[in-house]
């Protein structure tokens, strides 16, 4: 067992072992190159404790946790497993900001996560659901960058990181500002929308959290096609774990977990996988290759079809066509058709045909609803041909 120096606090534990670990951005820290998102845990309290106990006991150093997860539960159901263990360890909160958010309230809800995760700071704390259109928020007088340098002033804070949805270029404004020492935000391998901005982050010394690894369990099933785009034998899972730390600007791939076998199967994943063995860029042109095959008309996600008339939620099926098509996601997006709220389905749509008027991307939007419809429910596809 090693250690990973930090100035004016205990040393981070880091299990040579069980674990790899990387340097975290300009912090001076060394992450986990599997970190613990706390969003999915269940609400088995006994199961949870022992969970978050195995994962630190096998070198995870990193747990990300909010009090607005899981219907306002997250960190209530986070503490018990880190009780007694938080020497060395890297728990960070997360409070949101808006126009009417003030230092004083940001303080105390730091402290209030504090007083339910049972710490006397934080090694991180994130601005959470940031975006460009906020920073004026963030820097006005008496708003919550007051907060944040007055806790960090009085050591609740060492390091403020941030997460959101921004576009990518909005997200490199904000790491260029200087303001954050990290930047939390989803990576997977059919979602690689912020690889810019990770890039620009190594540039710039600032770590990145990468979120969603394994795109919300989408890539927990087997894709054929994905193993001949990275020629890789290997399940879909550790596919997708591996392409996210072969990029050498993630400091951490942050999966939500909530059962040991994910656990131990992630460890033993990052523990195996040996950094600069695969070619990132190679696995990257296997992906674009992929892509093509959709050609240059697929959906971008800009919401310009919406609202739809008869609720329709058309961007949430595009996002399952595209994933069924270009990656072979065929039992994922059937049982993803089956998910969405029959007042969203696919199968209220009546071919008015207005949203393909408005697609910048020309897509054959209710062919593609009829596809998804005959997927999600083949009997009914079978009885409308009749």
């Amino acid at each position: 067992m090693g250690v990973a120096s930090i100035s004016n606090n205990e040393p981070l534990i880091c299990k040579a072992e069980t674990m790899r670990y990387r340097p975290f951005g300009k912090t001076g820290l060394l992450v986990s190159s599997l970190s613990f998102g706390c969003m999915r845990l269940s609400d088995d309290r006994e199961y949870n404790t022992g969970l978050i106990s195995q994962a630190i006991a096998l070198g995870v150093n990193y747990f990300e946790t909010t009090r607005y997860y899981l219907d306002g539960t997250c960190q209530h159901r986070t503490a018990p497993g880190l009780a007694d263990k938080t020497p060395g360890i890297i728990i960070s909160g997360k409070e949101g900001i808006g126009p009417d958010q003030t230092a004083c309230r940001f303080r105390r809800e730091i402290e209030r996560q504090l007083d339910i995760l049972g710490l006397s700071h934080f090694k991180f704390f994130q601005v959470g659901w940031f975006s460009w259109g906020m920073m004026q928020h963030l820097l006005k007088r008496g708003g919550v960058l007051d907060a944040i340098r007055e806790a960090q002033d009085q050591g609740l804070i060492q390091h403020v990181g941030f997460t959101g949805h921004d576009t990518p270029e909005n997200f490199i404004k904000c790491i260029e500002t200087g303001l954050f020492d990290s930047i939390t935000v989803p990576y997977n391998m059919i979602n690689r929308a912020y690889e810019p901005t990770i890039r620009r982050a190594g540039e710039l010394g600032v770590g990145v959290v990468a979120m969603c690894p394994v795109a919300g369990g989408v890539l927990s099933l087997e894709s054929d096609r994905l193993r001949e785009a990275l020629k890789m034998d290997l399940p879909t899972t550790e596919m997708a774990l591996r392409f996210v730390l072969s990029n050498p600007n993630v400091s951490t791939a942050c999966s939500g977990m909530n059962r040991t076998e994910q656990l131990q199967q992630n460890v033993k994943t990052v523990k195996e996988f040996e950094p600069g063995s695969c070619d990132f860029g190679a696995m990257c042109e296997g992906l674009d290759r992929l892509r093509v095959t959709l050609g240059d008309r697929f959906c971008t996600g800009c919401r310009y079809c919406m609202p739809c008339a008869q609720g329709v939620d058309i961007p949430r099926h595009m996002d399952i066509y595209r994933n069924w098509k270009c990656f072979g996601l065929g039992a994922w997006a059937a049982d993803a058709v089956k998910g969405v709220p029959e007042e969203k389905s696919a199968s209220k749509c009546n071919e008015c045909g207005v949203c393909e008027g408005k697609c910048p991307n020309t897509l054959e939007i209710r062919k593609m609803l009829r596809e998804l419809v005959s997927l999600g429910n083949p009997k009914r596809a079978g009885k409308s041909k009749k």
